[in-house]
């Protein structure tokens, strides 16, 4: 979680430098030994999948045949093929320090949730005092076992009856990296008139 933490600070600064700069693709900007070494990434990372995607299929086709096989490839990379046109054209239009922000918010109650949860184990293994158990229970409102209480249990660790020790560390986290993605964040500027 920490480095997930640093890892997104030092991006959301580089984004907003980039965006302050004008640059919205850094690889324009990047050296001939960079720009090798993405198209070398992505090479290999476009040809392990293909393997995978070609190990894959000739098990199916033992299986199903080459008929059903090939029709079931050749509809998946139609399929591929609509999805990733579909998200290069939306994100074409992408405000990217929106989408950061938005993301953004989504880790640091993702990781709350990760802390609220270790405290509880901790709870749960004596490892840590309760100090309160539980604080409040509104499992009948949303048992945890229900379709959104899962969802947000998966999520960012919802707890229908969290101990006083799971609560102090969620806000503490949320509090914590939350004021500092707050301080971060640039301010906006005012537009200029003409």
């Amino acid at each position: 979680m920490f480095l997930a933490r640093l890892a997104q600070f030092g991006l959301a600064g580089h984004v907003d430098r980039g965006l302050r700069q004008g640059t919205q693709v850094e690889g324009r900007t990047a050296g001939a030994g960079q720009r090798w070494g993405l198209f070398w990434l992505a090479f290999l990372a476009v040809l392990r999948e293909g393997i995978e995607l070609s190990l894959f299929l000739f098990v199916v086709g033992m299986q199903a045949g080459a008929r059903p096989t090939l029709a079931g490839g050749l509809i998946g990379l139609a399929a591929a093929a609509a999805i990733g046109w579909g998200l290069y054209s939306a994100t074409l239009r992408l405000n990217p320090r929106g989408f950061f922000s938005f993301t953004s918010t989504l880790l640091v109650l993702f990781a709350a949730g990760l802390v609220g949860h270790g405290v509880h184990e901790f709870v749960e293994a004596g490892l840590l005092p309760a100090l309160s158990s539980p604080v409040w229970d509104i499992g009948r409102l949303l048992a945890e076992d229900s379709p959104v209480g899962s969802f947000l249990k998966a999520l960012f660790g919802y707890n229908a009856d969290p101990s006083l020790s799971e609560t102090i560390a969620y806000a503490a986290y949320l509090l914590a990296v939350g004021g500092a993605l707050l301080r971060h964040r640039p301010l906006r500027s005012a537009p200029v008139a003409g």
